[in-house]
């Protein structure tokens, strides 16, 4: 049975209340990254952007007056009736759905259902908006399946060490509870990198580890018949002595350089998932993030360096300190240098009265007038080809500005670097 085509007059949309033209609305929908779709209050498709079709395959031609179910543009249950009901309401639902494309292909999307209003109670139309997330849950999986492999892997090769071993072990224990718990957590998926990083770093100390233990148990061996036997000379037993030597100081340096990563690392992670107000030093909390960002850096010829006094103590969120310069430190990677550019990073704090002046400054590319009018603007962004999403700058001017009650600035020069200023209320003692 045909549909018929209704008469959409799309001024009904009530766009003077925002102050905006037609045509820069029609903008806004057109170029917006994600997929949109604007039906009425029953489901009948009015508009859909060019995301939408270039995503899924459809032409407006194919999806315009049709119901979006009669489309099956959602897996089943994909969005409940009582949800639905709730958004004609004026309330907002959002939620994760399986969508499926013309050609019959599945994906993971992020959907945000939300009313447009005729008056503050009615509403006359409903906005889909779609994210694709089928990349973030790759990353996921990826997540988990290497925390898994990881876990194995040091099981294995801890099973023949010394009770500083089972000790590591435990710390590791630690670590996977903790990645558990951030897996868990939507906002901390970002942190999918930094575990690899982080296992391959641990993989080396260990392996040293378990090289020398292994000598050892060898040469033990291989010395214990000779001196049943009494065949051991004083040259066998200095050898065997020197080689102990040798192996517990290896033993001893590398199962200590690992737990210092583990735990580096394990503060970072716990501070970034739970907001807790607690007192820590800053110069040795910025060391330990810079050591949990090790993996990244050392991909690059970029150096860091902290200026900080050692006694300066802090009561505030560390979770939120690690976030920030974590963001600053990835935002510089990715935009201030090229691939096989040198250059530093300086990170500098100090306390003035009853604040804290935080400076980060690279010396990398820099950026325009323009780029810095909007830098702290949510999804702007000058890299989006490759992957930029234009969040971590504004997530930073949220942590300094909400969370921490300061103020961020940023100044810059095309070729001289950028900086960003930071000061901070300390609360009194």
């Amino acid at each position: 049975m045909a549909i018929s085509k209704p008469n959409i007059n799309k001024k009904k949309f009530h766009y003077k209340q925002a102050n905006l033209t037609l045509a820069e609305y029609d903008f806004l929908l057109s170029h917006n990254p994600n997929a949109i779709i604007i039906t009425d209050c029953e489901g009948h498709i009015e508009y859909v952007n060019a995301v939408f079709t270039s995503s899924t395959g459809y032409t407006e031609e194919d999806v315009f007056c049709r119901h979006y179910k009669e489309l099956n543009l959602y897996q089943s249950p994909g969005i409940p009736e009582e949800n639905w009901q709730a958004v004609l309401d004026g309330g907002v639902w959002e939620g994760e759905v399986v969508s499926i494309k013309k050609n019959g292909e599945k994906i993971n999307e992020e959907i945000f259902l939300m009313p447009i209003l005729k008056t503050k109670d009615e509403a006359y139309a409903v906005a889909f908006i779609n994210r694709d997330i089928s990349a973030r849950k790759k990353i996921e999986h990826e997540l988990l399946d290497l925390t898994n492999t990881l876990e194995q892997r040091v099981l294995d090769r801890t099973s023949q060490l010394n009770k500083t071993n089972i000790q590591l072990l435990n710390t590791l224990d630690h670590l996977q509870k903790t990645q558990d718990q951030l897996i868990e957590s939507e906002k901390m998926a970002s942190l999918g990198n930094l575990v690899g990083g982080i296992a391959h770093e641990i993989n080396t100390p260990i392996g040293i580890a378990y090289t020398a233990s292994t000598h050892l148990e060898k040469d033990t061996r291989t010395l214990k018949p000779l001196y049943q036997q009494g065949k051991m000379t004083r040259t066998d037993l200095e050898e065997y002595l020197t080689t102990a030597l040798e192996a517990t100081s290896l033993l001893n340096s590398n199962l200590n350089r690992a737990s210092d990563l583990i735990r580096s690392f394990k503060q970072v992670a716990i501070d970034q998932s739970v907001e807790v107000k607690r007192r820590f030093h800053l110069h040795k909390y910025l060391e330990e993030v810079l050591l949990s960002l090790r993996p990244m850096l050392k991909k690059t010829l970029i150096k860091t360096r902290i200026k900080c006094p050692r006694k300066l103590r802090l009561n505030s969120y560390p979770g939120a300190f690690s976030q920030i310069i974590t963001n600053l430190i990835s935002n510089s990677v990715t935009h201030a240098y090229a691939e096989g550019d040198q250059g530093y990073i300086d990170i500098e704090a100090s306390q003035k009265g009853n604040n804290l002046i935080l400076t980060f400054q690279d010396d990398g590319a820099g950026m325009d007038n323009h780029t810095i009018e909007h830098v702290f603007t949510p999804f702007f962004t000058t890299n989006r080809e490759n992957g930029g999403s234009g969040l971590g700058l504004h997530i930073v001017y949220n942590l300094v500005t909400q969370k921490l009650n300061g103020t961020i600035y940023c100044t810059s020069q095309p070729g001289e670097g950028t900086t960003f200023n930071m000061q901070i209320p300390l609360p009194h003692h």
